[in-house]
């Protein structure tokens, strides 16, 4: 079944607040992973373009401060690029690929 750009752009958000794989995503909606990949990447180059809006990029409030002054124990820390992320265990998986995957982009 061909789908439209219309009908791509809610199944694209959903993943992205999935935290699954790419497989593991298409697999549960039974969508072939070929054309979902397709898609997910010309949204994501629209996006890029400001042609689409993400919906599902959120922002956190941010302390900054010395290493352990925080107090905090439920934090996860993810480095990347020479750079140390932490954040609450309770935040979603999809939310911090994300902010690695930009980090990562910038850094």
């Amino acid at each position: 079944m061909r789908r439209r750009r219309d009908e791509w752009t809610p199944i694209v958000e959903e993943f992205e607040r999935s935290g699954l794989s790419h497989e593991a995503f298409c697999a549960q909606q039974r969508l072939n992973v070929g054309s979902f990949r397709g898609w997910l990447y010309r949204l994501r180059n629209d996006s890029a373009r400001g042609k689409v809006a993400r919906s599902a990029t959120r922002l956190l409030p941010v302390r900054v401060g010395p290493p352990g002054a925080s107090g905090d124990e439920d934090l996860v820390e993810v480095a990347t690029g020479g750079v140390v992320v932490r954040v609450r265990s309770s935040v979603g998986p999809a939310y911090v690929a994300e902010l690695v995957s930009r980090l990562r982009d910038r850094c």
